[in-house]
């Protein structure tokens, strides 16, 4: 006995299924056609069609922006053509595939569906007329798929425009936000879905590097919300936008070529610089002791130091290893001060000392030995009287006799 058909492929049932427009009903109707005479392979087309015509609406209703930032680095086109009169037209320089990444980011189409769509995309490269081979599509293919779309696809609910991310969201690009406006979509935030806030943060994310206002301003305002509310792996996604940034400049398309600085800023404000991949955080630490160095350099430079330390507490006590002797060498000399004292500039810099663990405690204990810059002003009785108490300090915070011992070595080691 024959399977029964689908409600979608059902012609006398076809017309009763919500949600559907009239091109998606004559794409499904066709493909009922085509699976009764017996083309199961051009049958799977239609209802390929049917299902990318249906999440193209569901973009438009949900927003397009939205779509544009979460498929911005994705490989293949995605130039969506606003002025298009019809639907073809608009998507026309969108690839379907990158028309499904984005739908499923978004959380417009349910894994299952998906899935679906996966198996008929393979089935259209290896299995169907045009291409010849062992690997037929047969109708119990075409029924079995079609019955998970219909479920998961075409009867899911269409997005409510008024209650998506793109709602939240449209006064960003339109007008600069009032105190009342920003309250209120703060407090939308905080009821985002978890979906939602990975959409809501990439969004926010392209309108801050933009340069346009008055988008770029309000998200300014409104980004630190959603960053509260993200996991790490989608702030690093900001700290691999600044690394791009600094990597090739030219990416930058902003309006005013500035969205490194901005980002920068950004990162600084809610402590996201440990998000930035090493190597261009230790290009930003390295620039930062340079500026201690130059200011513990400068008679009478204790302001200089103590602004320069300010810069570092920002930054926070996320050092890369790659870049730690040159930080910290400098970190120490401005701690152990000079033959008038020392400024209070360790006073910014204490949390570089707190937060060390084990191995970067013995890697610090091992450079009041070795490094020359950390040693210069040793030989003065105020400086190394800090580098005792420092020592004495660092020993405190090690378990192991044997790495005591090390400290303790070091103390005696001080000229």
């Amino acid at each position: 006995m024959a399977p029964r058909l689908p409600a979608i492929l059902d012609t006398k049932s076809l017309a009763s299924v919500p949600g559907l427009v009239d091109s998606e009903k004559r794409f499904l109707q066709q493909a009922a056609e085509l699976l009764k005479a017996g083309y199961c392979d051009h049958s799977l087309l239609d209802v390929w069609n049917a299902c990318v015509s249906n999440l193209r609406r569901r973009v438009e209703m949900y927003g397009i922006d939205l779509f544009v930032s979460v498929v911005k680095e994705e490989p293949g086109r995605k130039r969506y053509v606003s002025d298009g009169d019809t639907l073809p037209e608009r998507w026309s320089g969108v690839d379907d595939l990158v028309l499904i990444e984005g739908t499923t980011r978004l959380g417009l189409l349910n894994k299952k569906a998906g899935k679906a769509l996966e198996m008929i995309n393979w089935m259209r490269n290896h299995a169907s007329a045009a291409h010849a081979g062992d690997d037929r599509v047969e109708r119990e293919d075409v029924i079995g798929l079609v019955l998970i779309l219909q479920k998961n696809l075409f009867e899911a609910a269409l997005p409510d425009p008024g209650h998506s991310v793109s709602g939240l969201f449209e006064p960003v690009k339109s007008s600069p936000l009032t105190p009342v406006t920003e309250s209120l979509l703060r407090d939308q935030i905080r009821g985002l879905r978890v979906a939602d806030v990975k959409v809501a943060f990439g969004f926010l994310l392209d309108q801050l590097c933009s340069g346009s206002d008055p988008s770029t301003d309000n998200a300014r305002r409104l980004l630190p919300d959603v960053w509260d509310r993200a996991a790490d792996d989608l702030k690093r996604l900001a700290g691999l936008r600044y690394h791009a940034l600094t990597i090739d400049p030219s990416s930058d398309d902003s309006a005013d070529k500035a969205a490194r600085e901005r980002l920068l800023d950004f990162l600084v404000r809610v402590g996201g610089i440990k998000f930035i991949p090493d190597a261009v955080r230790a290009l930003l630490y390295r620039r930062a002791a340079q500026a201690l160095a130059a200011a513990k350099n400068t008679s009478y430079g204790w302001g200089a130091e103590e602004i320069a330390a300010k810069t570092l507490e920002q930054f926070g006590p996320h050092v890369p290893s790659i870049a730690f002797e040159e930080v910290y060498q400098e970190i120490l000399s401005v701690w152990c001060g000079n033959y008038w004292g020392r400024s209070s500039a360790c006073l910014s810099l204490d949390e570089f000392i707190k937060t060390l663990n084990t191995g970067q405690v013995r890697q610090l204990v091992t450079m009041f030995s070795s490094n020359e810059r950390v040693r210069a002003e040793l030989g003065q009785k105020k400086p190394r009287l800090q580098a005792k108490t420092l020592l004495e300090r660092l020993r405190e915070a090690l378990t192991l006799a044997a790495h005591k011992g090390e400290a303790t070595q070091a103390i005696a080691d001080l000229p």
